[in-house]
This record gives structure tokens, sequence and C-alpha cells, in this order.
């Protein structure tokens, strides 16, 4: 048997980030654009936009920063705040998962 558990954190009731989300950033950070990387997660552009959108709108401070097209194309980066967010997501994802081990790890089932 395996134990396991998706964490994500909420704002103000509302999904803040959470595994998808942290997957989604992670994308544009390597590919620098909203739409490759919805691309590579098999999802809308609409979508991957919706919960970029959502993420901004609860964060203290920007996490992406959008170049709008023209002759030389757009382009999305993250911010170092947004990066920061995914290195704390995924430790605390990876704490949890720990934290869950061990305490599995002590049942009799």
């Amino acid at each position: 048997m395996d134990i396991k558990s998706r964490l994500w954190i909420e704002k103000d009731g509302k999904p803040f980030i959470g595994y998808g989300r942290i997957k989604l950033l992670k994308e544009v950070d390597k590919t620098a654009s909203i739409s490759a990387a919805a691309k590579a997660l098999k999802m809308s552009y609409k979508k991957a936009w919706n919960l970029l959108n959502d993420i901004e709108t609860l964060a203290t401070q920007p996490v992406l920063v959008k170049n709008i097209g023209g002759k030389n194309g757009g382009g999305t980066q993250v911010t170092d705040y947004g990066k920061s967010l995914i290195v704390q997501f995924e430790t605390l994802n990876e704490n949890c998962i720990n934290f869950l081990e061990n305490e599995y790890k002590k049942l009799e089932l």
C-alpha cells in the first residue's frame, strides 16, 4: 500500500497555488510562453491564462511579467517572487509527503 496526498494553498477562501498551478508556472518559466506552456500541459490557452490570472490576483507581488507580441514576439517570464512560490510550494509538498510516509510506516495496516 501507498499513502497519497494532494496539497494546495488557499487565500481568502480561493485556491491560490497547488500542484497543477505550480506545474503550469514551471512550464511558463521553461518556455517563456503561456501558449507553449498550455500546449505542453495539454490545456487550453484560456484555462492556463485564467489559472495564472487567479494566482496573480491573489499574490502579494507580481508573479509574471508579460510582454505583448510584436516584431520580436511576446513572451512571459516568471518573476523572482513567482520562482520563490515554486520553491516554497515544492518544499512544503515534499515535507508533507515525507511526514505522511513516516507516519504510514508506524501504522499496522
